[in-house]
């Protein structure tokens, strides 16, 4: 009834544009560049919304009919807040987001039916053609090239950091390792290394200090404690013999049920795997803005571009069982499905924005992710499996460095995620997906996880 009194009023009214805007974006930690934004810009008739190729920038809005307000965020966590601050209801139905390469007109009309017109900014991500054409499936020439994108990538974000102090999150992995030794090469910066710890003895900590002392990086060891009376932090320094230089409490006693219920309003994504990794950035978060920095790197997305979580695209609905099919790869990087794009939770932005740039975001963090960039997307979308699924990124990543030394910290490295090899999966042992789901509609007031629904059975 509102909406058609709305449309009845427009069809009479010569006047500009009858709704307002509010604008919650954080341009702090998610900057307008060339490479990275959520733009607004307002007319007399409308409002015209663009997102980054890759999403890396989010950017979500709400129509709110009643106050006749069109509300734009970097978050639907902020969204909600500024509803409730002013005594109004909040619904998850209103919520939409902009796609990455995408850019969205609303006007009078589309305001009042809440459809937006929304079209490409460009080539579409899946018809992308790379400045410089070669064979993808010649591995050595493809890691060549990456390397040269992701330096190229790494000198033009460093190029927007005013910071001589900038942060790397160091889990131990491939892609990490690969934007640390970069970073340690470029120069004019101090780069400080945060790994997070559960245990002493985790394979991935050590992985860490090794890759630290390497290149000659300053390492800080987040040490993450429990017990009954919930959990700590405290940052730690060694040195090579493993002599304690450096140790600073940062918070004492936040229970586990706080930590799950924040990163579940930050994040806005109850999936198991991308919860307990926005848990772990939540607490990694703290310590680092405790140190005074305020950029901070990571090796985020190329497991999505090459699959190297190993998921199976026909249990998710696709028909083929391969694994390293383009197709697929193209749906987890830059997401296919309307479904799958919905509430930009399509490809990378599905998973890195939702589990990494927004918690970090949360405490004043900008996350710079060098391997967003469309040229490297394109490339190991296409990369083939060359021998067996298991060591693509080993070859792969091989081939980036040949000739560097670095082969140790390459062969037979296993690919874990962030939050078991940190040890952080075994704190929320308890929380299954069935209880994630639970404690995110009751804090969202919905029923809004269909794909998690088999879970809660």
């Amino acid at each position: 009834m509102v909406n058609l009194i709305y449309l009845m009023l427009l069809r009479d009214s010569n006047m500009k544009r009858q709704f307002s805007t509010i604008d919650l974006r954080r341009g702090d930690v998610f900057p307008g560049l060339a490479y990275r934004f959520s733009s607004l810009r307002e007319t007399d008739s409308g409002v015209e919304l663009e997102r980054d190729f890759l999403g890396e920038n989010p950017l979500h809005y709400y129509m709110d009919t009643k106050k006749v307000e069109l509300i734009i965020a970097s978050n639907i966590q902020d969204i909600k807040i500024y509803l409730e601050k002013h005594q109004r209801g909040f619904s998850w139905e209103r919520v939409r987001a902009v796609s990455g390469n995408t850019k969205v007109t609303i006007d009078d009309q589309a305001f009042a039916s809440a459809s937006p017109k929304e079209e490409e900014m460009g080539p579409t991500l899946q018809d992308y053609e790379l400045r410089e054409s070669f064979d993808c499936t010649d591995l050595r020439k493809a890691g060549r090239r990456i390397r040269e994108l992701l330096q190229e990538s790494i000198e033009t974000r460093l190029q927007s950091i005013p910071d001589q102090r900038i942060g790397l999150l160091l889990s131990g992995g491939l892609d990490s390792m690969s934007v640390g030794y970069l970073l340690s090469k470029v120069g004019g910066k101090e780069v400080i290394a945060f790994t997070l710890k559960v245990d002493e003895d985790e394979k991935d900590i050590s992985k860490s200090r090794e890759i630290a002392r390497k290149f000659q990086i300053e390492l800080l060891e987040t040490k993450i404690g429990y017990d009954e009376k919930g959990a700590s932090i405290t940052l730690e320094e060694y040195s090579p013999q493993r002599e304690l230089l450096y140790s600073k409490r940062i918070a004492e006693g936040i229970t586990l049920d706080k930590v799950i219920r924040d990163s579940l309003d930050i994040s806005g994504s109850p999936k198991k795997d991308n919860l307990f990794c926005a848990a772990a950035m939540y607490l990694a978060g703290q310590a680092i803005r405790s140190e005074g920095v305020e950029t901070v790197f990571c090796g985020e997305g190329p497991n999505e571009m090459i699959n190297d979580y190993g998921y199976c695209p026909r249990d998710l609905g696709y028909p083929t069982d391969d694994k390293g099919d383009m197709y697929f790869r193209e749906a987890l990087t830059f997401g296919l499905k309307k479904t799958d794009r919905q509430l930009g939770r399509g490809g990378l932005p599905k998973h890195a924005i939702a589990r990494m740039g927004k918690m970090f975001a949360h405490h004043g963090l900008r996350l710079e992710a060098p391997y967003f960039y469309r040229d490297i997307a394109r490339i190991m979308t296409r990369v083939p499996h060359i021998t067996s699924y298991d060591t693509i990124k080993q070859h792969l990543v091989g081939a980036m460095f040949e000739g560097e030394g670095l082969e140790c910290f390459i062969q037979g490295t296993s690919k874990e995620k962030f939050q078991d090899g940190s040890g952080i999966s075994r704190m929320f042992a308890s929380y299954d997906q069935k209880k994630l789901v639970d404690e995110f509609e009751k804090l969202y007031g919905i029923e809004k996880t269909g794909y998690l629904t088999s879970a809660k059975k």
